[in-house]
């Protein structure tokens, strides 16, 4: 988690403006980190493997919690050159779970 932590502290995280009113987050993308493109991946997968799964609507994703912030992927695939970090400042969420009556 450490390794997590270091790249998260480093990155110039970008507010997504078309999501202010309805899910505020900040975002990084893979080609534009401050780091490695190693580090980056690494933190993808940090995510992928220990994350907890958590739906936003419909859509399953893997989640992590570090330092009051909510962090998950998105990609198209392995090699996506445009997959994203995002995180949002829990401080602004409401979590609760929800029974999906399968």
């Amino acid at each position: 988690m450490q390794k997590v932590k270091e790249f998260i502290e480093k990155q110039s995280w970008i507010f997504a403006k078309t999501y202010a009113h309805k899910a505020p987050h900040e975002y990084v993308v893979r080609n534009r980190v401050n780091g490695s493109d190693e580090e980056f991946m690494y933190v993808v997968n940090y995510i992928q493997e220990n994350g907890i799964t958590m739906y936003f609507w419909d859509h399953p994703n893997k989640y992590i919690f570090v330092d009051g912030h909510q962090y998950w992927v998105m990609r198209d695939g392995e090699d996506d050159p445009t997959t994203i970090l995002n995180r949002c400042d829990l401080s602004q969420y409401k979590l609760s779970i929800t029974w999906r009556g399968e």
